[in-house]
């Protein structure tokens, strides 16, 4: 018999279908959230230490006859739960990839740059490529890779890339060829992505560590906030509507992609946020994190 969220018996500090086929276990710290279309049950976990034997994962949902109406953003597809289990990385294993991601005001490409800059030779960055004319004093390879745009459609067509966009005529893309070749230098690669880029990224070869990067944002605007601008007008002042703004993007990313992230980091000021994600990228190294168990099944 299909199981429902009827059937959902709570056994100690367990979740359980009563047909027997599917156990959960979770922290005492958590509380079940009212489903949504498409979705039979979530959780809202408090711990980023829980330990349990599943998690959540969005599979695409297939068009049906039913669905008339068309979906909103973050809803084409829907929750189930994934079997995980404890990686540790050995040294002769190639780095995880680091992908950040962040809401609006986050400013996680300078948190990222100032992280490899102070560690070179442990951390890189994936070199992007760009259709753009090469300048004087940048070399091929390091600032960006430099082609032509046949070839970059080309690639495009191919699925090189992971994310790609058009600034003033010119394309500018990052490849899953520039991300394998920092991890081949056994380097920790940061990556900065939209979150729907996460989809081609999650797989056993990278194993894609994942944390969400947002700015701290007080309840009032009468609270002291080291938020900056997003637009970066009035001298970095952040208005009540800019806070407003960052506030939904942030819940608006959590809600959809809150499923994948396995680390919030809240930016107060960059100073701090860069000291907080190198203490989580030496721990990334040395202690187990949970991985979807797909990625480690040989």
């Amino acid at each position: 018999m299909a199981a429902s969220l009827l059937s959902l018996v709570p056994v100690n500090q367990c979740w359980m279908y009563d047909d027997g086929l599917i156990l959960v276990v979770v922290s005492p710290k958590c509380k079940a959230v009212a489903p949504t279309c498409g979705q039979a049950f979530s959780w809202e976990f408090y711990s980023a230490s829980l330990r349990r034997s599943f998690r959540l994962s969005r599979k695409d949902r297939h068009s049906s006859p039913e669905d008339s109406q068309p979906a909103e953003s973050g809803e084409s597809n829907f929750l189930v739960y994934e079997e995980v289990t404890r990686y540790q990385q050995k040294p002769s294993d190639k780095p995880r990839l680091v992908v950040l991601i962040g809401s609006l005001g986050a400013r996680i490409n300078e948190l990222k740059q100032r992280v490899i800059a102070e560690n070179p030779h442990q951390y890189g960055i994936a070199v992007p490529h760009t259709t753009r004319p090469r300048k004087s004093h940048e070399k091929e390879g390091v600032e960006y890779h430099f082609i032509s745009k046949q070839a970059f459609e080309a690639d495009i067509q191919s699925n090189k890339f992971i994310e790609y966009g058009e600034y003033k005529d010119n394309q500018y893309g990052t490849s899953l060829e520039s991300v394998r070749s920092v991890l081949a230098g056994n380097k920790i690669c940061l990556v900065d992505v939209q979150p729907e880029a996460l989809k081609s990224l999650r797989t056993a070869e990278f194993k894609p560590y994942v944390i969400f990067v947002k700015p701290f944002i007080p309840e009032s605007h009468h609270h002291c906030s080291s938020a900056t601008s997003p637009s970066g007008g009035d001298n970095g002042h952040v208005t009540e509507e800019e806070l407003q703004e960052m506030r939904h993007s942030a819940e608006q990313l959590e809600l959809q992609y809150g499923h994948l992230v396995d680390r919030v980091l809240v930016k107060e000021d960059s100073t701090s946020a860069s000291a907080e994600l190198r203490s989580i990228l030496e721990r990334l190294e040395r202690e187990p994190q949970w991985v979807p168990i797909s990625w480690v099944r040989t």
